[in-house]
């Protein structure tokens, strides 16, 4: 009886195994989303998130830069969404809008689900790239530093911007670029039911927790940059925009940008044990495969297998590439082209059991394009 019990179960592991690292991606459809110098007073559309939402919607954002291609000036964030799983999409809506005379505006941060109150949440910043302590936006004078946007009806309609540091004092003025990409709700404990949205700033790598649904946010303890005086230079321990998941045992893995290419011109990986408090600089490793030339990539847990994507490339932001893990990130020996010519900023989503989606900046950030990506044929 032993026997006959184990023998499918040894089946059932075994064709569990094959499956996944059997994968065959491959791109079955695109879609460009934005374009540069497009209709409407957008220059240029940058920093794509993507996220599906539990209706099944998937919901693209960007930044609509009015002006100029620059990261401080004037923007809109925009929204598409697809109801059809990224087959069709509707026209951009506009959901913040930083108005004309400001001279440091909006920027992406992180996108996350609060799934006990069906509450979408936009984390942005506002001004941090200018030397004022506040920047004048049209209607009055708004601090610099973090911001959140909220949506009841995933993405329908939204709140008004809240400052996070009117509810936690010790996130006033701060100088620091959440995600870009998306946040998460922990699954598992510890720590069940935390949200964790991590980001850069201007002394290392930092999450930002929230254990009452969203309505306040902390800042942990962190990574930081070695050294912490002096002016920063090639070589350094400086790690950059960073993707969270989680894993099936609770701990948190982050995927970072090497800034200053310390060790290697390739990505920075690193483990929490305690719901994002911590990450340990023993579980601080440099992933040698996962080369890149000091860009935003996107990291995603899908079904236990661990999607990356990024220019796949030490000097360039060519050759857009989809790596895999089935090992939760000890190694990547798995990888499929998507677009050898210039691309920049990624994300990914799930869509369904078969078919994972990609947002990216393509042909050097002439678009915005969406991808939809079956993993079987």
């Amino acid at each position: 009886m032993a026997d006959l019990f184990y023998f499918p179960l040894f089946i059932l592991i075994l064709t569990c195994i094959f499956s996944v690292s059997s994968l065959n991606p491959q791109v079955i459809k695109e879609k460009i989303l934005w374009e540069r110098n497009g209709p409407g007073e957008v220059t240029e559309f940058r920093i794509p998130l993507l996220i599906q939402v539990p209706t099944g919607d998937l919901l693209a954002f960007s930044e609509a830069r009015k002006y100029s291609g620059a990261d401080a000036g004037a923007k809109f964030i925009a929204m598409r969404r697809s109801r059809d799983g990224g087959d069709t999409w509707d026209p951009t809506a506009f959901i913040l809008n930083d108005y004309y005379s400001v001279p440091d505006g909006t920027n992406l941060g992180t996108v996350t689900i609060e799934h006990e109150t069906n509450k979408l949440i936009l984390i942005h910043t506002f001004c941090i790239h200018h030397s004022s302590p506040s920047c004048l936006n049209g209607t009055g004078e708004n601090p610099t530093g973090l911001y959140m946007v909220t949506s009841s009806d995933w993405g329908y309609s939204w709140s008004k911007s809240v400052y996070l540091g009117d509810r936690n004092p010790l996130l006033k003025g701060i100088q620091y670029n959440p995600g870009p990409g998306y946040g998460i709700q922990k699954k598992y404990e510890p720590n069940k039911g935390r949200l964790v949205s991590c980001g850069q700033g201007v002394t290392g790598l930092y999450c930002l927790v929230s254990d009452d649904k969203g309505l306040t946010w902390r800042m942990n303890s962190g990574i930081l940059n070695m050294p912490q005086t002096g002016v920063l230079k090639t070589g350094d321990f400086v790690p950059g925009e960073v993707q969270v998941v989680e894993l099936k045992n609770g701990t948190l893995l982050i995927n970072a940008r090497n800034q200053r290419t310390f060790h290697c011109s390739c990505r920075i990986q690193a483990l929490s044990f305690d719901g994002g408090e911590t990450f340990p600089l023993p579980q601080v490793t440099f992933k040698e495969e996962l080369i890149d030339p000091r860009v935003c990539g996107s990291l995603l847990n899908y079904n236990d297998t661990l999607f990356f994507s990024n220019p796949f490339n030490a000097k360039s932001r060519t050759n857009l590439t989809l790596h895999w893990s089935t090992d939760s990130g000890e190694t990547y020996p798995h990888y499929f082209t998507i677009h050898p010519k210039g691309s920049g900023y990624s994300c990914l989503t799930t869509i369904d059991e078969n078919h994972i989606g990609m947002l990216y900046e393509k042909n050097d950030i002439e678009y915005i394009s969406f991808l939809k990506i079956q993993l079987n044929p």
